[in-house]
């Protein structure tokens, strides 16, 4: 009974399509009090305690703190680099003390019977803060002219240089590149959400997370209770995106606050809460230099990678690194280099978003291979032929410490050039540039992606047949969208040859699953996937012993059919699981088995993405005409499912490269607060789509799969932008930055007018 590799309608669907899904506002039941959050107006200051009478005497209100009421440690930090600890003396408060450091920092937390009387209340509270001169970008912060953290000495968080060994190559040719990448805001449906609730073992938090299993682990030495008496439980998820992996100040204070008032409380995030107070994704400028011969073959690469980390150095620490690891994308270079640097600045803290990192690194090297091309005079993907690692380096070691695993990336690039159709569009490029029409522009971003998380970690599964003849799956990866249920009882039903709603399977409850790291950097299929069917043969093997004995029959002779063992070539001799389970029973032999699949291998998807845009000289418009997506995600597992994610993040890509942008004034004030003032695409944004795929399987895992979850949101910028660029460079347009929105484009060919003898 083949499962895996076809598609099958998602299990997960009906629920969220009839609205009987139930998200964390839907568990709120009359005892429930409602948190709210008094923010910080200010992006930097000294913090007078707030005052809390007036609030308190407001109905409805059953308590409200401040950080000395509450005295709750700081937030443990995350590290910059893989292993490097981040500068002492920048931890974050649950609630700020002392100084506040972006605007909508929280202040002070009121908690009241009803949403609209914790409302009204926090808006009595009225903030003290003596304002201090704000850091508002990279630059400022590491002048170290105001520091965020006196106690810390500097701004800087960490810096880190990779460099090849041996001398830098003599380049016959050079070009130069920079690319800036504003802030984003990963847009869920539903923003965050905790509701804890006290219990006879102390307490449970109902949480859309990525990662329950950090949960109990963080907030245990927080509220001083063992970690074992905190059970997590992720409901219903509105998308994640890697924002909902981190932990929020405003998880400990719910939390305590359900400990100490002895009620539940919830707080449900604002969609201003979210777009101010993030956590934002991206913030990045790469500047490079790009060396090589003038046939194309590029020698050698050099960044210098700046991150912005907002206020707090927490979980967006990391990604700076993270573009740093894949800035060498696909290119055999004799030369690397790259140093990047991670500082705080008075603005809403950043983390991970879809790609963390890996869109970065491709918009960086892309941009640079395409500079390259055009300072010699050859098309874009001469330069790629020339310079791509071929199938023969495999296992490749990058200058970076990368591993690269398999792969085709020629390939790749051919199939999309045959797919779009190039010299159709080459031709028609021509034709408008000798005709003066509007011009079209082509762009590729071919990418390399980091899968599976930090080297060393693994996912928890088990697999046990129930006396029933169902089969049991307990998984650590914790869905929020992605279909894991359907995908791992794909899995299950196909080892076990029984129907996919026989499979009962569990995941985001750390009293029913033992053990969890989560689902994030598309490691979910690769390592809880595997889990599940290295479980699932294991259990299979346990079972058809005890069948062997009940059909008094040799274990090679057995096969498993339907749901039933049978020995091969004799009709009739079916002993179903059921069966088999209820003898094992008898007999005291548990037909379980769990483990955390490690492989402590990462897997590295790519691909090449080719748009074809239209740029309207007298309006700055940038119209999609073409998009094709080729790519490598090793074994496909559900097809749907795989291009389902392929088109979400496609669209994310198509945002962040065309639309959206976290945006700040000198002041530290945060100018795009809703969505109004901040855009996505919808449903209504053309995505002339065409996605082809390769397959070389991952070898170091079982299933052979790589990750499929982040490609549209690597490869989509990196093509936009150089295809705008393509398209605008006759015109001598020589820069232009995310988001390519109708005023930035049109102020580019504008200036670019002006600049004509």
């Amino acid at each position: 009974m083949t499962r895996v590799g076809i598609v099958e309608r998602r299990l997960e669907d009906v629920p969220l399509i009839t609205g009987t899904g139930s998200y964390v506002a839907d568990l709120i039941d009359d005892r429930t009090l409602h948190a709210v959050f008094v923010r910080s107006p200010i992006a930097h200051g000294v913090l007078e305690p707030p005052l809390l009478d007036d609030a308190l005497s407001m109905p409805g209100v059953v308590a409200a703190h401040r950080a000395d009421t509450l005295s709750l440690p700081d937030l443990p930090s995350s590290p910059g680099g893989p292993g490097v600890a981040i500068a002492a003396g920048m931890g974050q408060p649950p609630l700020a003390r002392d100084r506040v450091r972006y605007v909508g920092e929280p202040l002070a937390v009121v908690v009241a019977e009803g949403a609209a009387q914790a409302v009204d209340a926090a808006d009595a509270v009225w903030p003290e803060v003596e304002p201090l001169r704000p850091v508002t970008n990279s630059r400022t912060a590491h002048s170290d002219e105001v520091l965020l953290f006196p106690e810390a000495g500097a701004n800087l968080v960490e810096e880190r240089t990779i460099t090849s060994q041996g001398p830098v190559p003599t380049y016959e040719r050079t070009a130069e590149m920079e690319v800036v990448i504003p802030r984003l805001s990963p847009v869920t449906i539903e923003p965050l959400a905790i509701l804890a609730r006290p219990a006879p073992y102390g307490l449970e938090i109902w949480c859309g997370h990525q990662a329950p299993g950090r949960l109990p682990k963080t907030l245990g030495p927080l509220l001083g209770l063992d970690p074992a008496a905190i059970r997590a439980r992720v409901p219903d998820v509105g998308g994640a995106f890697g924002t909902k992996g981190p932990f929020y100040p405003e998880y400990a204070v719910v939390a305590a606050l359900a400990q100490r008032l002895g009620r539940p409380v919830v707080w449900i995030q604002t969609r201003s809460e979210q777009m101010i107070t993030g956590t934002h994704g991206r913030g990045i400028i790469v500047r490079g230099r790009i060396g090589g011969d003038s046939d194309g073959r590029v020698r050698g690469l050099h960044f210098e990678i700046f991150g912005d980390l907002g206020a707090y150095p927490n979980a967006g620490s990391r990604v700076p690194f993270f573009t740093q690891y894949v800035s060498q994308g696909l290119y055999d270079v004799e030369y690397f280099e790259a140093t990047a640097r991670a500082v705080v600045t008075n603005k809403a803290p950043t983390g991970p978003y879809r790609g963390a990192g890996r869109p970065e690194g491709a918009m960086a090297v892309e941009s640079a291979v395409d500079a390259f091309a055009a300072e010699i005079g050859l098309d874009p993907e001469v330069v790629r032929f020339k310079s791509f690692l071929e199938p023969s380096s495999w296992p490749h070691r990058t200058h970076t410490g990368a591993l690269y695993d398999s792969g085709d990336y020629r390939a790749a690039l051919e199939l999309a050039l045959e797919t779009v159709e190039i010299d159709q569009w080459r031709s028609e490029q021509a034709r408008r540039r000798e005709t003066g029409d509007d011009p079209i522009g082509i762009g590729i971003g071919s990418f390399i992606e980091r899968a599976g998380g930090a080297l060393g970690t693994g996912e928890y599964g088990m697999v046990e047949l129930g006396t029933d003849g169902s089969v049991v799956v307990r998984t650590g990866s914790t869905p929020a969208g992605q279909g894991h249920r359907t995908v791992w009882s794909q899995i299950a039903a196909e080892v076990f040859s029984v129907p996919l709603d026989r499979v009962v399977f569990y995941s985001g409850d750390t009293h029913l699953v033992a053990d969890s790291v989560g689902s994030y950097g598309s490691r979910s299929a690769q390592l809880g996937g595997s889990a599940v069917l290295r479980m699932a043969h294991q259990v299979r093997d346990q079972a058809r012993k005890v069948a062997s004995e009940m059909l008094e029959a040799a274990e090679e002779d057995l096969e498993l059919v339907d749901g039933a063992f049978r020995v091969v070539g004799s009709p009739g001799s079916e002993l179903p699981l059921a069966d088999v389970a209820a003898r094992a029973g008898d007999l005291g032999i548990e037909l379980a088995a769990d483990e955390i699949f490690n492989p402590d291998a990462q897997t590295f998807p790519y691909g090449s993405h080719i748009a074809v845009v239209e740029v309207l000289r007298e309006t700055g418009e940038v119209r999609l005409l073409s998009l094709v997506a080729v790519d490598d995600c090793g074994n496909v597992l559900n097809p749907m499912i795989v291009e389902g994610q392929l088109h979400g993040s496609v669209m994310q890509g198509l945002g962040s490269a065309l639309l959206e942008s976290i945006v700040y004034d000198d002041d530290g004030q945060p100018l795009t607060t809703n969505l109004v003032t901040y855009l996505i695409p919808t449903a209504t944004q053309p995505m002339p789509l065409v996605s082809r795929r390769l397959v070389h399987p991952a070898p170091s895992n079982p299933l052979g799969a790589k990750g499929a979850g982040e490609a549209g949101c690597i490869g989509v910028p990196a093509a936009v932008l150089n295809a705008v660029r393509d398209a605008l460079r006759p015109d001598g347009v020589t820069r232009l930055d995310l988001p390519l929105t109708q005023s930035r484009v049109w102020q580019a060919i504008h200036e670019a007018t002006k600049q004509r003898p």
